[in-house]
């Protein structure tokens, strides 16, 4: 009876074998076989994602620049995507700032071309007079007539450089201490003849120990503009009124006058550059109050007017401790 169970025994161990190893013959064909998809898988994401990006930059070249080609998924690809985005939005943000760059000096050129028209042209008109040989009297007449036109061409160019350096950031703010009494000071004391001429009474109420940091030069060029605003506005034995406050949160400034005012359809416009209003004079060019609030918006400050025909125009200053 052992003998016949001996005899098989060699037999089972080699067919246990066998199947052992046609096991780990499927065994390693199926891995290789998933590895193989996985590797061709993969193969063709990143070929997928290569062509993406290749289409991606072949619109952009060819001029299309609001496709958006960011990817959530994690992968080297993924973050090259997105950093081609980011790089591409930037590059439309500065193409459109030299768009907008482009155009605005286009319409300063064509703005500084029409306010220099009008004095050269009167220029010209009193030296075809004056080839005339006119008498004494009237030749004195006719120069004085040119001093004024050259007197405010140069303003105006004077300005205009001024404003275009304030617009580009070429002009650096000091940020100094000074005593807002000494401002106001400075500037009605360098419009002391015009307010002499026209009678005005000017009334300035504050706390003389008030101060603000800034740029007390330039701050003094822009509430020069807007009492010159005034001024211009306010008819003669007028009075202009300044008041200034302080709190632990702002520090304002208030000019006013009694004067014709200011129409309601042109508020919303007189801070652009050569707006001219309703109610502005033959001298005005509409460059002052721009200035004024590019200069108070660059030292962190807020300018608004409110105004009503006939009853005067109140402009308000407002410098906040802490920028907003």
């Amino acid at each position: 009876m052992s003998g016949p169970d001996l005899i098989f025994v060699p037999d089972r161990l080699e067919t246990s074998f066998q199947l052992q190893t046609a096991l780990f013959v499927s065994l390693a064909v199926l891995i290789f076989v998933v590895l193989t998809g996985i590797f061709f898988l993969f193969v063709h994401r990143q070929n997928k994602e290569i062509g993406d990006i290749n289409n991606y930059l072949s619109r952009l070249e060819a001029g299309e620049n609001t496709l958006d080609i960011r990817d959530n998924t994690e992968g080297e690809l993924s973050i090259l995507k997105n950093e081609l985005y980011k790089m591409t939005t930037m590059l439309k943000e500065q193409t459109e700032n030299l768009k907008q760059d482009k155009i605005h000096l286009a319409d300063s050129l064509a703005d500084i071309s029409h306010q220099l028209k009008t004095p050269l042209t009167s220029l010209i008109v009193i030296r075809d007079l004056l080839a005339d040989q006119p008498s004494e009297e009237v030749k004195a007449e006719f120069l004085e007539r040119m001093k004024a036109q050259l007197k405010r061409m140069e303003w105006l160019t004077t300005s205009l450089l001024k404003l275009s350096r304030l617009e580009t950031g070429t002009v650096t703010l000091k940020k100094e201490k000074f005593h807002v009494q000494a401002l106001i000071d400075r500037a009605v004391q360098s419009l002391s003849i015009p307010v002499d001429i026209k009678q005005h009474r000017i009334r300035i109420a504050g706390d003389e120990s008030v101060m603000l940091t800034g740029d007390i030069d330039w701050m003094a060029e822009a509430l020069i503009n807007i009492l010159k605003n005034h001024i211009e506005h306010t008819p003669e034995q007028g009075i202009i009124r300044i008041e200034y406050e302080d709190n632990p949160i702002f520090t304002k400034i208030t000019t006013a006058d009694n004067g014709q005012g200011i129409h309601q359809k042109d508020l919303p416009y007189i801070f652009n550059r050569f707006y001219r209003g309703k109610n502005a004079s033959e001298e005005s060019v509409g460059i002052g109050l721009a200035m004024a609030y590019e200069i108070v918006k660059q030292q962190g400050g807020d300018i608004t007017v409110k105004s009503e025909s006939g009853e005067g125009t109140e402009f308000t200053l407002t410098f906040y401790k802490q920028h907003i």
